[in-house]
């Protein structure tokens, strides 16, 4: 089987380079080319672009910044659909908005090509271990013959459905831990406005039913120990909760935390902390409110 991989950023990279260490005969892609290089040396094959990459896969991963991205590689005259044979298997592994999914699942339907998406869901040191979850949309038959490729870059599958599901599931997991940053940035601000320890709020607030999964492991290794350095950066959750609110508007639903939350990363952003890890709304935040940075 030749696996082909296109998008090559901070996660994309990382999962392709697992996909190598475990033997796979993979062929990449990158406007980029520093990844691209670093992974031919590693033993990759080098494809000119998506249309010669899609030719001579069977499998095609693509890792793309967002929706306009997606529907320009998978959908344009000379993108991914365009070079795959039918019955050959592309899947997503993209954060994308559910609209651009089902197109995306419709185009290669009329051309004879499976398709599946699989966001990904932790974070991108995961990544870097092999210990990246997948929220996987597929027919069943497709499921079994992604998951142990997919274990290959991973340690968690998760079948959530049909293609689509995995990244409707993607969003609503993704307005929970970005609205978990603000809630925590809030809780931490506080107690240090109301002259508590940090250690010990952070040991109470760990230790009852307040606590979370951003909370107790991201916290203590990203903002509280003073690195700011982009796991999840911060312009990438408010794509992604701009998304759940699209989604949420596209299904009739009202969103009032999601929207909320949006609005807030917004303000960081405009406050200058795009490509600083979401954690860091407890710096923005305290900053507004004329405190120090709050630290272990």
């Amino acid at each position: 089987m030749k696996v082909g991989f296109i998008g090559l950023g901070r996660m994309g990279y990382a999962l392709a380079s697992h996909l190598l260490r475990n033997k796979v005969d993979l062929i990449v892609h990158d406007i980029q080319p520093v990844p691209v290089d670093k992974l031919v040396t590693q033993g990759a094959s080098r494809a000119a672009d998506v249309h010669e990459l899609a030719k001579r896969a069977d499998v095609v991963f693509t890792m793309l910044p967002g929706p306009r991205q997606a529907r320009e590689v998978t959908l344009g005259e000379s993108g991914v659909l365009a070079g795959l044979r039918p019955d050959s298997l592309l899947v997503e592994l993209s954060t994308i908005d559910t609209d651009t999914v089902d197109e995306l699942w419709c185009a290669a339907r009329e051309k004879g090509v499976r398709f599946a998406d699989a966001p990904v869901g932790r974070l991108a040191a995961h990544a870097d271990r092999g210990e990246s979850l997948f929220m996987l949309g597929a027919a069943e038959r497709d499921h079994a013959e992604l998951e142990p490729l997919l274990l290959k870059m991973g340690t968690t599958v998760l079948h959530c459905g049909d293609p689509g599901s995995g990244t409707r599931m993607k969003l609503i997991n993704n307005l929970m831990v970005l609205c978990y940053c603000q809630l925590n940035s809030e809780a931490l601000v506080l107690a240090s406005a109301l002259g508590l320890d940090v250690r010990k709020t952070f040991e109470v607030l760990t230790g009852t039913t307040a606590s979370n999964g951003q909370l107790k492991e991201k916290w203590p290794a990203k903002v509280l120990k003073g690195d700011l350095t982009p796991g999840f950066d911060i312009a990438l959750g408010f794509k992604d909760l701009t998304l759940a609110c699209q989604a949420a508007q596209s299904a009739g639903i009202s969103l009032p935390m999601g929207n909320l939350a949006r609005n807030l990363f917004q303000l960081a952003r405009h406050a200058g902390k795009d490509g600083q890890d979401t954690s860091s709304m407890t710096d923005y935040w305290a900053e507004a409110n004329g405190l120090d940075s709050i630290r272990l």
